[in-house]
C-alpha cells in the first residue's frame, strides 16, 4: 500500500517493527524512571512535541490506575529523529528512512519515536498542534493497548478478535481520551481550544485508508474516515475504559471497497443531477414510512431545482444550498450551491445536505419543533439514521465507498447539514459535534434521534 506524504504516522510501524514482524512486548517491565525525549529539543515543533508526550503520559500515570486497577509503566523511551541524519540510529527500524514523515510505537523496546524534520513541522503548519497531539497520543495509545495485554501477538494468535482495524480504532479512541484532557486544562504545559480539537480531528481523517478495488481486509485495515472519527469520538465523550472495551462484535466499521471498475473510476460519484433524484425518491420513501409508522400522515414534500414558486424569502435562502419550506411542503435546491460541495468533497458530501432537509420535513409531519437546536440536531441524527439505512441496504439507493467519509467531511468543514428552519445553525457547535450528532444516527437510528 502506498503511503501518502503525512499519513504515515498511523499507516504502517503502528505496534510492530517496520519490517513487519509482530514483537510482543518486553516480558518484564518496572515503573522505571520518566523518560526524557533523545534527539531534539532546539526547535518550537521540539519542545511542542516533548511537551505533549509529556503531558500524554502524564494523563495516563493518572487515568490507568483508575481505570484499569494496575499501575502505569512508564514508557522506555522517546526519540525524535531527523531520518536523514548519517550514522543515525534506532531500536526496531532497520533504516533510520523508514521512519520519514512517520510516528512509531515500538512494543519490542517499548519506546516511541517520530520524525522531528518533516513530519512534526507538517502537522504543525497544516492543522496546528492539535493534530500533533493526536498523532503522537494514538502511538502512546498502542502502548497503552501493551499495558492491559493486547500486544501484537495477541494480534497474531487470535487474528479474527484483534484484526489491526481494530487496534487502530482502539488507538484513535485512546488519543480521544488524551485530547478531551488537553482541552479541558488538565495536561500540564498543554492546552488546546474545542477548534483545535477539530483540526486535530482533520488531521486523523487525513490518515485514513485510501479507496482500494475489492474487499477491505480487516487484518490490514486501519479504517476510513468515519471508523476513525468515531473511534476518536468515543473516547472523547466516553474515556479510556470504553477504547479498553471496543472488539469486532460492538464495533461498526464502515470502510469498504470498490465493488466495480466502473464505480472506482467514477470515484463513487453520481452526477448532480441523477443524485437528487435519486434521493428524492429514496429519501421521501424511508422518511415517509419512518412518519407513517409513528402514527402520522406524511406528504412528501415537493421537489424544486433552481427557482420556482413555493419555497423563497430569506429563510430559505439562510439553510443554504437546500431548503425545506413548511408552508408550501417544499425543498429546495440550488444546483450551483450544492454542486460546489458535490464537486469539492463528492457527491453524498451534497446527499448528506439535501437528507437533512427531508429530515426537517419528517419532523414537521409529526408535529415537531423545526427551530432551535433541538431541531437542528435531531435533523442531523436523522441524516445519519438514514444514511445507516442506506448503508445496510435497506432502502432502494445504494452507498459508494467512501460516501459515508464525504458526510464526515461535509460536517467536520460546514453546517448546512445542521440548520434549522430559519437557518441558523446551534450557537458554540463545532465539526466534531455535528459529527457526533450524525454518528449517534448511524449508530442508533431514528430510535436514537428520539423518533
Amino acid at each position: 500500500m502506498a503511503l501518502l506524504t503525512v499519513v504515515g504516522l498511523l499507516l504502517a510501524g503502528c505496534t510492530r517493527s517496520v519490517d513487519g514482524e509482530p514483537a510482543a512486548a518486553p516480558p518484564t517491565l518496572d515503573q522505571g524512571p520518566r523518560a526524557t525525549v533523545q534527539g531534539g529539543t532546539d526547535t518550537s515543533d521540539d519542545r511542542l512535541a516533548a511537551d505533549l508526550v509529556a503531558g500524554a503520559e502524564g494523563f495516563w500515570r493518572d487515568a490507568f490506575p483508575r481505570d484499569f486497577r494496575r499501575p502505569w509503566i512508564n514508557i522506555h523511551g522517546y526519540f525524535a529523529v531527523d531520518p536523514n541524519a548519517p550514522h543515525t540510529t534506532l531500536p526496531c527500524v532497520r533504516q533510520t528512512p523508514d521512519l520519514l514523515d512517520q510516528a512509531l510505537y515500538c512494543p519490542e523496546r517499548d519506546i516511541m519515536a517520530w520524525d522531528r524534520v518533516t513530519l512534526i513541522p507538517r502537522l504543525v503548519n497544516s492543522y496546528g498542534p492539535g493534530a500533533v497531539l493526536v498523532a503522537l497520543a494514538h502511538e502512546m495509545g498502542h502502548a497503552v493497548q501493551n499495558r492491559i495485554g493486547i500486544d501484537a501477538t495477541t494480534q497474531v494468535i487470535d487474528k479474527e478478535q484483534y484484526p489491526t482495524i481494530l487496534l487502530e480504532g482502539m488507538a484513535d479512541c485512546f488519543a480521544g481520551s488524551v485530547m478531551r484532557a488537553a482541552v479541558d486544562g488538565r495536561l500540564p504545559k498543554v492546552s488546546l481550544s474545542v477548534a483545535e480539537r477539530d483540526r486535530g480531528l482533520r488531521a486523523l481523517l487525513s490518515l485514513r485508508d485510501p479507496i482500494s478495488l475489492g474487499r477491505v481486509l480487516p487484518d490490514k485495515a486501519h479504517g476510513d474516515g468515519f471508523d476513525r472519527a468515531s473511534a476518536f469520538t468515543d473516547g472523547y465523550l466516553n474515556g479510556p475504559n470504553t477504547c479498553a472495551a471496543m472488539s469486532v462484535q460492538n464495533q461498526v466499521f464502515t470502510q469498504r471497497g470498490y465493488t466495480t471498475l466502473e464505480d472506482g473510476l467514477a470515484g463513487g460519484n453520481l452526477p448532480l443531477g441523477d443524485l437528487v433524484q435519486a434521493l428524492n425518491a429514496d429519501a421521501g420513501a424511508w422518511f415517509g414510512q419512518l412518519v407513517t409508522s409513528r402514527g402520522h400522515l406524511w406528504r412528501a414534500p415537493s421537489l424544486q431545482v433552481d427557482g420556482g414558486r413555493g419555497c423563497a424569502g430569506a429563510n430559505a435562502a439562510r439553510q443554504g444550498p437546500a431548503a425545506f419550506c413548511p408552508s408550501s411542503n417544499t425543498l429546495s435546491m440550488s444546483a450551483t450551491q450544492l454542486r460546489v460541495e458535490h464537486d469539492s468533497i463528492g457527491d453524498y458530501a451534497s446527499g448528506a445536505v439535501v437528507v437533512s432537509r427531508y429530515a426537517l420535513a419528517a419532523l414537521a409531519a409529526v408535529g415537531r419543533p423545526l427551530r432551535g437546536p433541538d431541531a437542528a440536531h435531531t435533523a442531523l441524527c436523522l441524516t445519519g439514521a438514514y444514511t445507516r439505512a442506506v448503508f445496510d441496504g435497506k432502502t432502494g439507493f445504494g452507498l459508494s465507498p467512501g460516501d459515508i467519509d464525504e458526510a464526515v467531511d461535509e460536517l467536520l468543514d460546514h453546517d448546512f447539514a445542521a440548520r434549522d428552519i430559519l437557518g441558523v445553525a446551534p450557537a458554540g457547535d463545532l465539526g466534531f459535534d455535528r459529527i457526533q450528532q450524525f454518528r449517534t444516527g448511524v449508530l442508533k437510528g431514528s430510535g436514537g434521534c428520539g423518533l
